[in-house]
């Protein structure tokens, strides 16, 4: 077999038949998991895609792009299920679009290390405390207590309004320029400050995944830094697990989901703050 029969030419590198079957495998299990949470779970995609040595700007745009598709494929059983809030979207994705597409823009002048191990740090944070909180209602709770996973639709008063549309720009505009829709950061925003029920968070996370990925890869588009067949390869994979995962996704305790988000959030700390200094 010939050298080009076994290797994918990318804008951002080569890549071996092997290294691409593991990035499919890997988008495949990723978007099943992301989906059950509600999260596309590119925190997890980066790192992977810069160890296998593609370019870290080609990566950034290919994981946005890859976070939208997963996340429209993830949306569709969370509409039929009625666990997306759209006010909630319309409310706090006008501020996280503007930040991601000025992000992704001027991707190139800022330092994506700085940007990175924030992000690390943030997840670390997020992470402990819905453990820890998931772990106390586990304790406490009974039979009777357990919550209606479809209440708890978003307190959106003004105070909660005005939080959640500083944290939306400013993870818009951090999560733009290295990559990453950061779902995982609004996840315990949605959860915390919000007061929404899990499932009802996971739901309006994809949602909201879909248009703060759009606008931070149009940024990375304006400038040139997109790398379609790459995006198709592992993009297609992660709709599909998106797809069977949110499906499951409206069945889970709230509790426990809220637990399986922050160890999962917990495991992909470690794996950003690697990709800052050594992807």
């Amino acid at each position: 077999m010939t050298e080009t029969a076994t290797t994918l030419a990318l804008v951002g590198g080569d890549l071996s038949g092997v290294q691409l079957t593991g990035l499919i495998i890997m988008s495949l299990v990723v978007g099943i998991v992301g989906g059950i949470v509600g999260i596309a779970l590119g925190v997890i995609r980066l790192p992977v895609m810069t160890a296998v040595g593609l370019d870290p700007l080609i990566a950034a745009s290919t994981n946005l792009l890859v976070s939208v598709v997963g996340a429209v494929a993830g949306s569709w059983p969370a509409i039929l299920q009625n666990r997306i809030v759209f006010r909630v979207v319309v409310v706090i994705g006008i501020p996280a679009v503007i930040g991601s597409f000025v992000g992704g823009l001027y991707a190139d002048l800022v330092s994506r290390a700085v940007l990175l191990a924030i992000v690390a740090f943030l997840l670390l944070w997020s992470s402990a405390a819905m453990i820890i909180r998931a772990l106390a209602e586990l304790r406490n709770r009974t039979e009777s207590s357990v919550d209606d996973p479809m209440a708890g639709r978003g307190d959106l008063n003004p105070k909660t309004v005005a939080r959640e549309s500083v944290l939306g720009l400013g993870i818009g505009v951090v999560g733009g320029a290295v990559g990453l829709a950061l779902g995982v950061l609004r996840m315990p925003a949605l959860v915390h400050v919000l007061k929404m029920k899990p499932a009802l968070a996971a739901g309006t996370n994809l949602a909201l995944t879909i248009l703060v990925g759009l606008s931070g890869f149009a940024g990375h588009l304006i400038s040139g830094r997109v790398d379609w067949l790459l995006s198709a390869a592992v993009g297609i994979p992660a709709m599909v697990g998106m797809f069977a995962g949110s499906r499951m996704g409206g069945h889970v305790d709230p509790t426990k989901l809220r637990l399986v988000v922050g160890i999962v959030l917990l495991i992909a700390s470690p794996l950003v703050f690697f990709d800052a200094f050594w992807g």
